[in-house]
């Protein structure tokens, strides 16, 4: 299923690129042709109407200014998750998707987006021209995997290999085939095709539309995807069971976040000790459907997730997140009182 899946991806991201390619939008979020060298899997786009691609393969010794855009209740959690166990200075700015703000880094306003700056986002070329030095990252696993990469190759660039853990394996390894196989797997049949679709048809039906026997389907598609991936987890302690052999790892973060997702809509138990087979069925007022009935949670899943859960970075990112939420709460507290 996964060599499937790699096989399909290069098709359908040339398709987006042909799509979007004229997008002013797509453009303005792209590196401009002259900007300071900083990855060697990132491509120049200049402004003239039929731009130019330039290669850039040289890494930069320093480290960009990153500034992550959503809503820490959303995909955004996993990008300051990931942040936080690299130790990688950041800024984090509120917002939710479709809003101005959304709008002005993502074509379509989605989050979560980061905004990758070198030199405050400009650069001067020989001949005394500023050009734009920034460029977004989109998606919260492209997101991770980008930051995962910079931070590598700048340890190493400054002889400081072991100064932060890799959490995204190097290109061109087993390790990074079987990262990129689970990442896209993950995001694919577990978050979109699945937890995706019960979000949209239930908790954004006004928007969406309702379509309870796609949600009921959807609900199956992630009991089948899940149980796939727990298949792949190592544990040889109660202090150390991951996806890739390495350890913990940046697609632990996209999994461990979508088990907390399923919990959240009671697709999956919050604990091994619970007996979804003794549960009688429910259904669904309104459209007479079957309530999906939770997922057990296996004994070894609650060990993974324990696992990545005491993490000291997702402490402090689930930390961050609570206090968002306070700080919303208290707005709306201060806004009411002033009616």
């Amino acid at each position: 299923r996964s060599t499937e899946i790699m096989s399909v991806i290069p098709r359908r991201s040339h398709f987006i690129l042909q799509r979007f390619s004229s997008s002013t939008a797509i453009k303005s979020m792209v590196v401009s042709a002259g900007a300071n060298p900083t990855s060697s899997t990132l491509t120049n786009v200049s402004s003239s109407a039929s731009p130019p691609m330039t290669q850039v393969d040289v890494p930069s010794s320093t480290l960009p200014s990153l500034t992550l855009y959503g809503d820490l209740n959303m995909r955004p959690f996993r990008n300051i998750w990931m942040l936080e166990e690299l130790s990688i200075p950041y800024k984090h700015i509120l917002c939710k998707p479709w809003s101005r703000i959304a709008k002005s880094v993502h074509p379509m306003g989605k989050v979560p987006a980061l905004l990758v700056e070198y030199n405050n986002g400009e650069s001067t070329t020989d001949d005394g021209v500023t050009t734009k030095n920034s460029f977004v990252v989109l998606e919260s696993a492209a997101i991770n995997t980008f930051v995962g990469d910079l931070s590598r190759e700048y340890n190493n660039l400054n002889n400081n290999p072991n100064q932060t853990p890799i959490l995204v394996p190097p290109p061109a390894t087993r390790e990074r085939a079987k990262y990129d196989s689970l990442a896209f797997f993950i995001m694919t049949e577990i978050d979109f095709q699945s937890l995706w679709i019960h979000r949209k048809h239930s908790d954004m039906s006004d928007v969406f539309g309702e379509a309870p026997v796609a949600v009921t389907e959807a609900k199956r598609q992630f009991d089948n995807a899940l149980e796939a991936v727990e298949s792949e987890l190592i544990c040889d302690s109660d202090e150390n069971c991951f996806l890739l052999p390495t350890g913990f790892s940046a697609v632990d973060i996209l999994l461990t976040n979508c088990c907390f997702w399923a919990m959240q809509i009671g697709w999956l138990e919050k604990t091994s000790k619970m007996e979804a087979s003794s549960k009688p069925t429910t259904y669904d007022g309104a459209t007479k459907t079957p309530i999906p009935t939770p997922k057990p949670l296996s004994p070894k899943l609650e060990l993974y997730l324990k696992c990545c859960r005491s993490r000291p970075a997702f402490v402090k990112a689930n930390d961050l997140r609570k206090a968002q939420v306070y700080e919303r709460k208290n707005t709306r507290r201060n806004q009411s009182s002033k009616l």
